[in-house]
């Protein structure tokens, strides 16, 4: 499953990003890559709320890296690089992105592919996707905002599932 939504990810970036700018997304990028390394490392040695799986092609740590580093980082830019101006369709566009990922997810959960632990569930999962990218929109246009918003997320996570 992993080889394969490396592949898509790679095509949708090819097709759909906008190589031409892409230096102005380029932060954004970095912050999505840097909150999932934060999730692996608050998260790794007891209290994951969700864990991708190993499969033929990657161990564990591969999994991460190539989510880390390529799959988020690349999603967001294809997410920003298609970014509507009309507020509207800006709704309608994050739902549908919120959509696929939960679609993807929950294929994730037939195929093995991602677990869940303490109390997490694919609804917590849809939940933090929907708040995900408007704060990768957040943080593409306004830094500063979307990094003490993304604090007090965390925070809230923490203790809602008893981290603290």
């Amino acid at each position: 499953m992993n080889v394969i939504l490396v592949a898509l990810v790679f095509l949708l970036a090819f097709l759909k990003g906008d190589w031409k700018n892409w230096e102005p997304y380029y932060p954004t990028m970095l912050y999505i890559s840097l909150a999932s390394f934060l999730y692996e490392f608050i998260s790794h040695s007891h209290f994951h709320l969700w864990e991708l799986q190993e499969s033929t092609f990657f161990n564990l740590m591969n999994v991460h890296f190539v989510h880390n580093l390529i799959i988020n980082p690349l999603l967001a830019f294809v997410y920003l690089s298609n970014y509507p101006s009309d507020v509207k369709k800006q709704v309608i566009y994050t739902l549908k992105w919120v959509i696929v990922f939960g679609l993807i997810e929950w294929i994730g959960t037939q195929t093995n592919t991602i677990s869940y632990h303490n109390g997490w569930h694919i609804g917590w999962s849809v939940l933090f996707v929907a708040i995900m990218f408007p704060m990768v929109r957040l943080h593409h246009i306004h830094k500063l905002v979307a990094l003490i918003l993304s604090c007090f997320f965390t925070f809230l996570y923490l203790l809602i599932f008893n981290y603290l």
